[in-house]
């Protein structure tokens, strides 16, 4: 994955990177179904009244710079538009000034709308330092990563990223606004999930489903989105289309690991431990401290009969999380197959030692 520095003195992206919402609904509308066309939103437009109160509030600012530092800190909570983080909500720029708080993608939506709207050059970078993975037992879903801006300003580039101060030097990836808009839809499935579970209610599949959808018509290469593409298919019950999506985000990202987990988690419910044995370990061989990968490599070599293989793996899982209960049933199963009964006995779980 390619990235941007930017310091003092350099120019953006040669590609094109904003567009008006105009030109966005333009330039993807004919990647979307006809009947789908009308769910697309635009995160970053805002109205000409919030664009007023932006001008409003940067008047007083004698630079380019200064008046992104005055949106930042207008934007932000406690100041005139009185916008607070909250980890879960991802929402278009409209409502989460309205509601007075949203996440990252939010946020940054809502200061890269005002900031173009009085003038400054402002754009979306994904600022994440790693893909966050969340799954246990099942798939594993992906977030977003961190969604940030950056603006242009007459001491170069700095990164925004809401802790209330511009960085005047940092190493980030600009996307532009249809890369912003698949990450919106891919969030917001995410949030669907993670939401439901926190709640625990049960999960909107079907609405997560259709969220994972617009994100990969927008953009088809966007393995984050592939990957909880194909686990909302293998959530219900489709398969075959949850392969076909995990194997794009396999091709889209030679580093991604969480679709080879996936492919190994399919393979293991299609009673082909062997293949499945391959999956997680293209999945482990990219993300070599992840217990779950290791305790399902576990269960694929216990299947095909490695029953050193499987202890070695389950054994590592526990390593990595000690109160991980599942590996150390598994551990001392094998270990009683064995006839390692003393080995067996001493495979205790965390609450027992």
């Amino acid at each position: 994955m390619a990235v941007v520095v930017f310091g003092v003195g350099c120019t953006a992206a040669d590609k094109r990177v904003a567009y008006s919402p105009h030109q966005l609904r333009a330039e993807v509308s004919p990647r979307i179904p006809t009947d789908r066309v009308s769910d697309v939103l635009v995160p970053f437009e805002p109205t000409a009244e919030m664009v007023a109160r932006a001008k409003k509030y940067t008047d007083g600012g004698t630079s380019a710079y200064a008046r992104a530092d005055l949106l930042v800190r207008a934007i932000t909570a406690g100041h005139q538009f009185d916008v607070q983080w909250v980890p879960v909500v991802t929402t278009v720029a409209r409502e989460t000034l309205a509601n007075g708080h949203g996440n990252c993608l939010s946020m940054t939506s809502l200061f890269v709308g005002l900031a173009r709207g009085i003038g400054l050059d402002a754009y979306y970078v994904d600022a994440s330092d790693r893909v966050n993975e969340v799954g246990r037992e099942d798939e594993l879903i992906v977030d977003n990563g961190h969604i940030a801006a950056t603006v242009h300003t007459d001491r170069g580039w700095s990164l925004v990223d809401f802790t209330g101060e511009l960085s005047d030097y940092r190493t980030f990836r600009v996307i532009d606004d249809i890369e912003a808009l698949a990450h919106y839809y891919n969030n917001r499935g995410y949030e669907r999930i993670s939401l439901a579970s926190l709640e625990n209610r049960e999960v909107p599949w079907d609405e997560a489903l259709a969220d994972f959808q617009l994100a990969t018509y927008v953009l088809p290469e966007f393995s984050r989105a592939q990957n909880n593409l194909g686990v909302a298919y293998a959530r219900q019950g489709d398969d075959i289309a949850a392969e076909v999506a995990y194997r794009v985000a396999v091709e889209a990202d030679a580093e991604f690991a969480a679709p080879r987990h996936n492919m190994g988690n399919l393979s293991l419910r299609r009673d082909d431990p062997d293949r499945a044995v391959y999956w997680y370990t293209l999945a482990i061989k990219l993300q070599k401290n992840n217990p779950y990968a290791h305790y399902h490599l576990g269960l694929a070599l216990d299947q095909v009969g490695d029953s050193e293989g499987s202890i070695k793996a389950f054994r590592r899982a526990i390593a990595l999380k000690h109160d991980y209960a599942e590996p150390r049933n598994m551990l001392a199963a094998a270990y009683r197959r064995l006839g390692r009964m003393d080995e067996a006995e001493r495979v205790r779980t965390p609450q027992h030692q």
